[in-house]
Formats: C-alpha cells, structure tokens, sequence
C-alpha cells in the first residue's frame, strides 16, 4: 500500500456495457463519471485515464480494444491500481480474470473490484476473486441461454437476425426490404453467369471494372468469393434460412458451420425476391455442373492445378500454398500441411518449395514419353476440319439470298398491283408487311451464317499461334498439370506421384539448392513402382 509519502497512485478506470443500445450507453456514461468522481476523491490518487468498451461482451478479452490498451499499459509501467465495479464486468471468463490479474500482481499492479469488496492486492484476493469468477462466468452462461432461446423463437416467426450486410437488401428492425440499385447488380450477376455463361472470376473484373462498389469494402475491388455468395444466397429468391452457424460455447463466441447439430429455419416466400425461384435453381444446377465437371474423372473443380492434390504422407491432409514476403519485396510460395497448421501439433511434415512440386510433376510428365508433336497435328487438324465444316454455310446463305429476294419481288409486285388498282389499300399493307417480316427473318438468319464465317476463318498466323501455345502447356503447363497429375503425395525423403489411369506411381527424389539466384531444382531420382 502507499503512505503519504510515496509517490502518487496512478489509477485508471474501466466500465463495460455489453450492447450498444440507449439505455446501455446511458449506463456506460454514468459509469465513466462515477470513476472519475470517485478518484478525484483519493487525494492520493492521479487518473490516468478511463478505458470503456461499448457493445463488447465481456466473456473473452480478444474483443475488447479499450481493456487489451489499458493491460498494455498496466504491463508497461503505467498503471499502479485498476479500478472497476464488478468482476462481470472486467470478464465473465474465470480463466482470463485469474491469468490477467496474476500477470498484473506480479507486475505490481492491483485490481479492485468495488462492488464484490475485492482488492487482488490483499492475500485473500484470489481465493475471493476466483469465486467471484466463477459466479460471473455461471452468470454469462445462463443470460446466453435465455438470449439464445429468445433468437430461436423470433426465428420461428420470421424475424431476420444478422447486421445489415445483405447485398440488395436493407435490414431494419428484422424485416428485408429491397435496395433497387443494388437489387440491380444482383440481377446482372445471375444474368451473366446464367444466360452469358461467364464464370465468377469474369463476373468480379468485370463488375469492378464497371465502378460498382463491392459489398461492405466499397473502395475495394470485386471478388469471385463476392460473387459466389450473391449466387448461391437463397435470399435472393425471397426464401429466409436461418442458423447455418452455430456458436460453439458462450465463452469465445467462436462461430462455425451448422453440421445439424442445431435446428435451422426456413421459410419460403419471406420477402420480396429479387430473382425469380425458377433462375436461382437453375443457377444452384449450373453451379453443381460446373463444380461436376471435373469429378468424373475422380477429381474435384479447383482454381489450380494443384488444389486438392497434394497430400501428406505422416497425416494424410492436403498441403495448402502460403506466401511469404521476403525483406526485399518479393514473394516465394511454399506447401504446408493442413495438420500442421492446425495447432494440435500432430503433424510434423516438411514444407515444400512451390517451384519443387511443380518440378516434380513436369519430371513425371516426361517420363511418360507423350508424342507431343502428333498430338499438336491431331488437334491443329481438328480446328482446320472445324473451318472447313464451314463451307458448306455457302449453299444455305445463297439459298437464304434466292428467298430474300422473292420476298423483295413479291414486296414489288403487290405495291405496283395497289398502283395499278387490282389491290386495295388495306390489302396491300397485310402483303406488304407480311414480306418485310420474313424479309427481316432471312437476313437475321444470314447475318448469323455471316459471323460464323468470321468465327471459323482463321488465319494461318493464328494457326501458328496456337501450335506454340499448345507446345507451352505440353511441356508441363497448368492445364496438362491439371488433366493428368492425380495426387502428389509428401513424404520426409521424397515424393510419390500418381497419374491419371497409370498403374503405376513415381517415386521422386527432388530438392532445392542454393539461395536467391543461384537457387535451382536437381531431380535425382524417379522410379516407377506399381500402385499399392
């Protein structure tokens, strides 16, 4: 304790209020100026300053800005004495409120409790304050249940929960209503990748391109992950499911996905759509194809060619590809392990370079000696088969041309016939406009037969292009990476490469040696063994 003599007591403050709404930030004031009254009457005492969080739950302190500075400040010398109410409001975790105010007594820092009489300073203060702790932390579990079963129930009656993020929509008081400008954008989304048949990475470029600002970042580009939940929100289509997460505990909050351990609500027809029931399940099948495509030959659709297929030879989790910034600027990418990232620490396997496994895999891809420039003959060929097939276009557009003309002459024939007065007015006019309808069907039909033509006249410049293009990926480029390396599995000494319908595997022996730009890739061996 100070005497008189010692320096003066340098005292801060801190007050909590759980939500963010009126009569709590009334409270919140009320307590920011009940501190400092009460320490302008220590003369002994000077403030340092009152930390208060508002619309913060107090079970766990990662959420809490203004409590994780005032600690940092404690720790730093700052700070002799904390004051605050209560322990609900310091923290509602016994494990946080022992591990924090052990760390503050060791550095000389005491917490005092006002309300619970306790003083961490005292020898009994712990064995108080951990009971305090406990009741605390019982308290904040049984207000989560009664919170928890009053969401449920509103749920049930169709009261949407969440913030107001829902792209297209505006949320006040647990009700949607339709924002028309964002409503708009929807609507060219599913448009696009429905009727247009563009993919979602298209979709994002082309949208940021076009200045509309992105969901919550509007200064930010568009993302295909943006894009993806707009496509796959059943919102959209005026349908309400609620609960697809679950809170796993009252103490972190942590939110994941809900496996059907908690029920879930929905309900159709909850709102205005914004697409109509038929487009949006016709997209969710577009999405499934597409997402299909890949599977038949065992294999998922992924971005790269490499997603998914490299596995871990100790766990048997896929690697996934990190980045790491170098002091200079640049960046190197490297394969780690799922299990090792996960923090159980059950997985020690190696991280891989990512020039490595590529390597590896254009190694493989030579072994099995592909007649790459007869393949390249094959599909030139078959592009200039594709051009040919065009020709046949000529007898259809001079037939299309002899019926544009008959219908231009029978066009004349029954004007001159209204001239020479074998036909009434009315009558000419039913003729005549008949005429110029399939006269506008025939030349849509030829401007179609014309753009195919440019279509499939290519030139040799182009032909050339192509055979380069294709001599590129067949030396190991993404897309034959993709067709025909199967899994890639990683093993302390070496890896193991499977290769679509092989019986075999390769066993590789690679490393990386050197530094900077000295550094290179030596494949010492590759064996093919028989699949197990």
């Amino acid at each position: 304790m100070h005497s008189a003599t010692d320096a003066p007591l340098r005292v801060a403050a801190y007050c909590r209020v759980s939500t963010d709404k009126e009569d709590q930030r009334n409270s919140l004031a009320a307590q920011q100026a009940f501190f400092l009254r009460y320490i302008e009457e220590h003369p002994g005492w000077v403030l340092v300053g009152v930390f208060a969080d508002e619309g913060l739950s107090g079970t766990s302190v990662k959420r809490r800005p203004q409590f994780t500075g005032m600690i940092q400040r404690a720790m730093a010398g700052e700070i002799d004495l904390i004051l605050t109410k209560e322990v609900s409001r310091f923290a509602r975790n016994t494990v946080d409120t022992l591990q924090i105010t052990r760390q503050l007594k060791a550095n000389g820092v005491g917490v005092l409790f006002l309300n619970d009489g306790i003083d961490t300073r005292d020898n009994d203060g712990e064995f108080r304050l951990t009971i305090m702790a406990s009741v605390a932390q019982e308290e904040s579990r049984k207000v989560s249940e009664r919170t928890r079963w009053g969401q449920l129930q509103a749920m049930r009656r169709g009261v949407v929960f969440g913030n107001n993020s829902i792209y297209g929509y505006t949320l006040r008081g647990g009700q949607l209503t339709v924002e028309p400008e964002q409503a708009e954008v929807v609507r060219r989304v599913y448009h696009n990748f429905l009727v247009e048949r563009k993919g979602t990475h298209t979709i994002a470029r082309e949208l940021t391109r076009s200045g509309i600002p992105p969901p919550l970042r509007p200064a930010g580009p568009w993302s295909s992950t943006m894009v993806l939940r707009i496509l796959r929100n059943e919102k959209y289509c005026g349908d309400l499911l609620q609960k697809k997460y679950r809170t796993t505990d009252h103490l972190s909050h942590r939110k994941i996905l809900n496996d059907g351990l908690e029920e879930q609500f929905c309900i159709r027809d909850h709102h205005e759509a914004i697409i109509s029931r038929e487009d949006f399940q016709a997209v969710q099948d577009e999405l499934k194809r597409r997402a299909g495509m890949p599977a038949e030959k065992g294999r998922f659709s992924a971005r790269y060619w490499y997603s998914g297929k490299v596995r871990c030879g100790s766990c048997g989790k896929s690697f996934t590809l990190k980045r790491t910034r170098r002091t200079n600027g640049t960046e190197y990418a490297r394969f780690v392990c799922r299990g090792r990232l996960d923090g159980t620490g059950t997985c020690r396997m190696r991280a891989v370079h990512g020039e490595v496994i590529r390597t590896v895999a254009r190694h493989v891809l030579q072994q099995l000696a592909l007649d790459g420039p007869a393949i390249i003959d094959q599909l030139i060929q078959a592009l200039k088969t594709l051009r040919a097939d065009g020709g046949g276009d000529e007898a259809s557009e001079a037939r299309l041309r002899q019926a544009l003309q008959r219908q231009s002459n029978r066009k004349e024939r029954a004007q001159e016939a209204y001239l020479d007065g074998d036909l009434n007015r009315e009558d000419m006019r039913k003729l005549v406009a008949r005429c110029e309808e399939e006269m506008a069907r025939i030349q849509a039909e030829l401007d179609r037969l014309e753009a195919r033509k440019d279509g499939v006249q290519l030139e040799e410049q182009r032909f050339h292009e192509i055979r380069q293009l294709l001599e590129r990926e067949l030396a190991g480029g993404d897309t034959v990476l993709d067709e025909l390396i199967q899994r890639i599995t990683v093993l302390e000494d070496c890896f193991l490469v499977e290769v679509v319908e092989l019986p075999v595997r390769f066993r590789v022996h690679a490393e990386g040696i050197g530094t900077g730009r000295n550094y290179h890739i030596e494949v010492t061996e590759c064996t093919p063994e028989p699949l197990c």
